[in-house]
């Protein structure tokens, strides 16, 4: 390194002149500390407002029986109906004489329910040990104008159809009017407004019970 040297004359008259500074060997290298990483300040926290869910809504008794079919949960019980008397949905087109008659069925664990063969689904036997038997609907639809659906049982051992209630296919339960003990078939035709006494057409919708 190079540096002024303090002046001073010299031969040829010069103020200064340029000379070599010596590295002083006890020299050292001092370390600066090292600064400490400066602390994050804490942020600032964000109130959220409180959420509020929408009031849930009380089953009504088509949800209930629905439920009831598929599960034949035993639990439903009194539980049940106290859910279905304080809902202002229609009953399934029940009376409270049948509904009384439905609700317990519904619950029953050990109650027997069949898919109807050709209702794609939409319509299912469901019957306990003694014979109480409905029919349960999903999707049927309206039968057309002039005409209604009637339920059919034929009993063990026997080729006769026997009429069991006639509907117009709104409903979401529908008692069966006659008895289907265990072993007899349950079928649906569509007849003339009022139904039949024997059907019309060959039961081609049909459910058949256990023996």
């Amino acid at each position: 390194m190079w540096l002024d040297s303090p002046r001073a004359a010299g031969p040829s008259g010069d103020a200064s002149i340029l000379a070599p500074v010596a590295h002083s060997p006890s020299a050292k290298l001092v370390s600066l500390p090292e600064q400490a990483p400066r602390e994050a300040s804490p942020a600032s926290p964000v109130v959220l407002p409180a959420l509020e869910l929408p009031r849930a809504r009380r089953p009504g008794w088509p949800m209930l029986a629905s439920l009831a079919i598929a599960t034949g949960l035993v639990a439903l019980g009194l539980g049940a109906w106290a859910i279905v008397s304080g809902v202002d949905d229609d009953a399934g087109g029940l009376g409270g004489a049948q509904l009384d008659r439905a609700l317990p069925l519904l619950t029953a664990p050990g109650a027997e329910r069949v898919v109807l063969t050709g209702s794609v689904g939409r319509i299912v036997l469901v019957a306990d040990r003694d014979g109480t038997a409905l029919l349960s609907l999903a999707g049927l639809g309206s039968a057309p104008e002039g005409h209604d659906y009637e339920a059919w049982v034929v009993p063990p051992g026997s080729a006769t159809p026997l009429p069991a209630g006639t509907f117009d296919g709104d409903e979401r339960i529908v008692m069966l009017t006659r008895p289907a003990p265990p072993g007899s078939r349950v079928g649906v035709t569509l007849e003339a407004n009022g139904g039949a006494d024997r059907p019309t057409r060959p039961l081609r919708v049909v459910a058949e019970r256990a023996p």
